[in-house]
């Protein structure tokens, strides 16, 4: 009788013992390596995404009265900021895009419309200016395209001008917009 009861409990512990090591098992290696972290927590921030935010102006008209040489403080930049909702490291590519002249309804005509060769345009991100050039010599519409930490913000500002040798540029102006896309 005493045999059957020690096989019992041991038995028992055994099963005790296996379930609990599978499920440490599972929490410590298995749910580790998921993008997200720990099932367990409650943040809503903690999606898994990068997402980009703007400061309300997703179609910005460059302000044809800003000329090079003048002082780039004072030109009105397009604000956003991209930020990585994830606990993992991803990767963004920030793309500049014409907005064609039927879809705003402001009097603009092509007649109207500066050229990207008119223009040039100033990218900051945090604080640092990081491209300078003229908008004609953007490649493929590429803006930036980098990697960004986990739960980390870059923040941007994009300053459209008109370029120096510009000479037919009063009362025109540019129609930009800026999307995203996040990189596998």
């Amino acid at each position: 009788m005493k045999n059957k009861f020690l096989l019992f409990i041991g038995g028992l512990l055994l099963v005790v013992f296996l379930t609990f090591g599978t499920y440490f098992w599972y929490i410590f290696f298995l749910n580790a390596s998921a993008s997200y972290g720990s099932s367990t927590t409650n943040d809503p921030n903690r999606s898994g995404d990068i997402v980009m935010t703007d400061d309300g102006n997703n179609v910005v008209d460059a302000d044809a009265n800003n000329h090079e040489g003048d002082n780039l403080e004072q030109v009105a930049a397009y604000n956003f900021k991209v930020r990585n909702t994830n606990l993992q490291k991803g990767n963004y590519t920030l793309y500049i895009e014409d907005v064609p002249v039927n879809t705003i309804n402001d009097g603009c005509t092509e007649a109207t419309l500066l050229k990207r060769s008119q223009l040039r345009y100033q990218l900051i991100m945090n604080d640092e200016v990081i491209k300078e050039d003229k908008l004609s010599n953007i490649k493929d519409n590429i803006l930036d395209s980098r990697s960004i930490g986990g739960n980390k913000t870059n923040t941007y500002k994009l300053r459209i001008y008109i370029a120096s040798d510009t000479t037919d540029w009063q009362g025109k102006h540019y129609h930009y917009k800026v999307v995203m896309n996040k990189e596998k």
